[in-house]
């Protein structure tokens, strides 16, 4: 505790030093004609310090919590250290980074990096928000109690994904779209959009807008439809014995036990190369490598992670490591869970989108939290988001 109220107080002290040095590089006013602004001003300064004061304090307080009710349930054999595991380089998509910070929360406590665990609070308060983050972070660490350690996982993993491939790629399909990549754009930053062949995933339903059509379209017609609409174009959607072309923003795929669709097969492709071959972006990040290692066997966190860094991977167009890192998540997971899972919320975080960018992260994560907590098979239910908020 000594160690803790000690570097709470050095950074009190920084906060303090920093704001009397630009105090005394301001300058010195000759007169004030209106004395009630530098009142204003000055109770101002009193608030925001006393808020980050009293935000500081709850997360030292938080931090404190999570290190004696996860005391001997996280067992860390690794020697990184407290920069490597703060560092976890993945800085992609909002949705990532903020599930990543909060899956990271309970391994930096684990391990010890007390300091770091707390200042990554700090971020989440400014994300998330104070409540919201308390509120995730209860749920993890409920997920990381009452979960198994399985041994061969990613072994089994693997043979779960051979048996149902396209359901795979239909968990990509809402992984990219929770990456929130910028679709609109043909070509963007030298990088084309490529759709190159269709997929046909049975027993499943893709939910999205819907184009107005002024007829009943075969499955060829629908099909030269989309491919003339390009990236534009998520998929189709079987209405009986007809078709119906489903744009793509918005757009995901859940289980569905009477039908099924056939999706679109795009990829952010490079339109430039290097005279030697090698593509200007390379998918490597030794800094989430290294994480990686510390957390794949920890029940619970490694399937945040590995969802995390899935939508990570697919932000920045690395779709080999997303891919592997949805197989990994189907060790906990089976692929029709991870596909309603994954599409259920990318539909309550795309729903709630017109609220703000947080409000949507919120929102997704939420659905994800409360999902991985009940037992019984996951359903999407986009009916929950009432008045602003997700309804449990």
């Amino acid at each position: 505790m000594a160690k803790w109220d000690s570097k709470l107080k050095l950074l009190l002290l920084i906060h303090l030093l920093l704001s009397d040095l630009a105090f005394g590089k301001a300058p010195f006013p000759q007169s004030n004609p209106n004395p009630s602004i530098a009142t204003k001003t000055s109770q101002s300064a009193q608030v925001e310090s006393q808020e980050v004061e009293d935000a500081l304090s709850a997360a030292h307080e938080l931090v404190s919590n999570l290190s004696t009710s996860l005391q001997g349930h996280l067992d860390l054999q690794s020697n990184a250290s407290c920069a490597e595991l703060a560092n976890g380089g993945w800085r992609g998509s909002a949705f990532s980074q903020e599930l990543l910070g909060l899956t990271m929360v309970p391994v930096l406590v684990s391990a010890g990096c007390l300091f770091e665990a707390q200042d990554l609070v700090m971020q989440l308060y400014a994300d998330l928000g104070q409540n919201d983050t308390h509120d995730f972070l209860d749920d993890i660490v409920m997920l990381i109690k009452r979960g198994e350690k399985r041994e061969s996982a990613h072994a089994n993993g693997f043979q779960t994904i051979r048996k149902s491939q396209h359901h795979l790629q239909a968990v990509l399909f809402n992984i990219n779209q929770l990456a929130g990549v910028d679709e609109r754009a043909a070509v963007y930053n030298g990088k084309v959009w490529q759709c190159k062949r269709w997929l046909m995933v049975k027993a499943s339903n893709l939910q999205g807008q819907a184009t107005e059509q002024i007829k009943p379209l075969s499955l060829e017609e629908a099909k030269q439809a989309c491919r003339r609409m390009g990236i534009q174009c998520a998929g189709l959607r079987r209405d009986s014995d007809s078709y119906r072309i489903i744009l793509r923003p918005g757009s995901r795929i859940v289980p569905s036990s009477n039908s099924d669709s056939w999706i679109q097969d795009c990829k952010f492709g490079s339109a430039r190369w290097r005279r030697n071959g090698v593509p200007r972006h390379r998918c490597v990040n030794e800094n989430e490598k290294r994480v990686y290692k510390v957390v794949e066997w920890i029940p619970a966190v490694s399937t945040l992670y590995n969802l995390g860094t899935a939508v990570y991977y697919a932000s920045v167009n690395c779709y080999g490591t997303a891919k592997e890192r949805a197989i990994f998540t189907t060790v906990d997971l089976s692929t029709d869970a991870l596909m309603a899972m994954t599409g259920g919320t990318a539909g309550v975080a795309g729903y709630a989108l017109g609220a703000g960018l947080k409000t949507g992260v919120k929102a997704g994560i939420k659905y994800m939290l409360n999902n991985m907590k009940e037992e019984e098979d996951l359903l999407m239910n986009q009916n929950s988001w009432v008045n602003g908020g997700l309804t449990d």
